[in-house]
Order: C-alpha cells, then structure tokens, then sequence
C-alpha cells in the first residue's frame, strides 16, 4: 500500500509541473512578427515586467543571464512589444555587470 501511495504521489507531482523554455537568443531570434502573445507565453512563460506604453501597446521584457561558475559575465534583456494580442517589434539590450565595488543591489535582475 505504501508504494502505491508513493507512486500516486510521485504522479501528482510530475502531473503538475510544466517548465516551459527560457527566453534565450535563439529563442528571441524565433519570435516572428504576428504571433499571439499566447504562443509567446505558452513558449516562453510569463515576463519578467510588462511596460503599458498608453497607447494600446505593452511591451514584454524577458531576461537571460550568461553565468560562467556562480557569476553572472553578461545579462541580456529581451523586449516584445504586443499590439492587439500580437507581436508587432521587438529588441534587445545586452550588457556587462559593474564593476566589483558596485555589484551590491536589492533589484534581483539589476539594469546593468
């Protein structure tokens, strides 16, 4: 009885977790033009922020972290920018973290 109870367990937990993908470069370069933000979400989870622009657009912003060992070497911020449930742009930011005396900060994902 006790190993089937483990089994159900076991079950119950992978049943419930779905990973999607992170955001990467390659993934970014496969964002097309037009697809539904569901398809962005449902690729790629939800984003980091969402900015409202005012205008009717919203612009997504994902991250990706470069680690070499346990230090982050190069951060790279991903925008899609949504009109009507749809891509219509997108760019990206890349840099370097700071120096060593300013690396301290609360923001978890600092604007390096």
């Amino acid at each position: 009885m006790k190993i089937l109870q483990s089994i159900f367990f076991l079950l119950l937990l992978t049943g419930c977790f779905s990973r999607h993908e992170l955001m990467t470069r390659e993934g970014y370069a496969d964002v097309e033009m037009g697809i539904s933000l569901k398809k962005v979400e449902k690729t790629y989870g939800k984003p980091y922020s969402i900015y409202s622009r005012g205008d009717g657009r919203e612009t997504y912003e994902y991250i990706e972290k470069i680690m070499m060992g346990n230090q982050i070497v190069e951060q790279r911020r991903y925008y899609i920018v949504i009109e009507n449930g749809k891509v219509i742009g997108k760019y990206m930011k890349i840099s370097n973290p700071p120096p060593f005396e300013t690396i301290y900060s609360d923001d978890p994902y600092p604007n390096y």
